[in-house]
């Protein structure tokens, strides 16, 4: 049995994954989520020099349990730990403790949107236990960030907010609970977002298991744990989210070789291995307003229906 929780940890909002944690059962991480972890890790140092570039002055906190600062902060039961990832100072901010998350574009616009206290509070809780264990080391914490980048178009987005003593000492009642109970904590219902689908121990969840390939109609719609129908859902939304970026950068690189080429009167340019050519081309298309304007009572006899399916995808409020 292990007597600490990680800093990384104590935001996931199920107790008995903490206590699956702490009392040493194997997690089964899939290859999928293990990758988005990976692609984070080699993308941090990057980050960070983009910090620096934007005039950040940046310690950084390399590693992971073999990090420079590694903080802890005893419990009555156990104790918390972790690595913060850097602090950062300029202008008014400064001594600012963050942490670097990397996100895709639907997460990191709605993270953006609506702020971590609202839309990550997992991310908020990881913050708190390394400063609440910082200011105890005696470490000059003036703010808490965390330091976003959208994986689909590389943009950063900082959001700062205020240590919280009160929630920092929620954090350390539930983390106490925890080391202190004999047995898994209660299972309450199974949870319909990331928090079930992306623990390491649902293996281990009977509610889990018992549901996970169970389809049921509820209020007129088909709820479902199946995991088929749920990553086939999963990889539709991705892929519209892929071809939204798509459609937007291609957008952006017309609109500036509108500019640059054809309004400077040019039809070709060629550089860095590439030729680019713009041209004009007439084309002609029906037009169906027009003909049923002109002849309604022509519209029914030539119209012919089809029948076609639609296929919505977006987050569950």
């Amino acid at each position: 049995m292990s007597n600490s929780l990680r800093a990384s940890k104590i935001g996931f909002p199920c107790n008995r994954n903490l206590w699956y944690s702490v009392n040493g059962f194997e997690g089964n991480t899939n290859h999928k989520t293990k990758r988005i972890f990976d692609v984070g890790t080699c993308l941090e140092p990057l980050i960070v020099q983009w910090l620096i570039d934007d005039g950040w002055d940046v310690k950084y906190n390399p590693g992971s349990q073999s990090a420079e600062i590694e903080l802890f902060y005893p419990l009555k039961n156990g104790s918390l730990a972790g690595h913060p990832d850097c602090f950062i100072s300029k202008g008014e901010i400064q001594n600012a403790l963050v942490d670097i998350k990397t996100m895709n574009d639907r997460a990191f616009t709605s993270w953006k949107k609506d702020g971590s206290l609202n839309s990550k509070p997992q991310y908020v809780d990881q913050l708190h236990v390394y400063a609440g264990a910082a200011i105890a080391a005696g470490y000059n914490v003036e703010h808490l960030g965390i330091v976003g980048m959208n994986k689909n178009n590389s943009e950063i987005y900082i959001d700062f907010f205020d240590f919280d003593n009160f929630r920092f000492q929620e954090i350390c009642n539930r983390a106490d609970f925890i080391f202190s109970a004999d047995n898994p904590p209660a299972q309450g219902e199974r949870m319909q977002k990331w928090g079930c689908n992306y623990c390491e121990f649902n293996y281990l969840c009977e509610l889990f298991q018992n549901n996970k390939k169970d389809t049921h109609v509820e209020n007129g719609i088909a709820n479902t744990n199946d995991e088929i129908i749920l990553n086939a859902m999963q990889s539709l939304k991705d892929a519209r989210e892929l071809s939204k970026t798509a459609k937007e950068l291609e957008d952006q690189a017309k609109s500036v070789l509108d500019e640059k080429v054809r309004q400077q009167g040019l039809n070709s340019v060629q550089g860095g291995g590439l030729i680019f050519n713009i041209s004009e081309r007439e084309s002609s298309r029906f037009d169906t307003t027009a003909f049923k304007k002109s002849h309604p009572e022509l519209v029914s006899q030539f119209t012919k229906k089809t029948t076609s399916l639609i296929f919505d995808i977006k987050e569950m409020e």
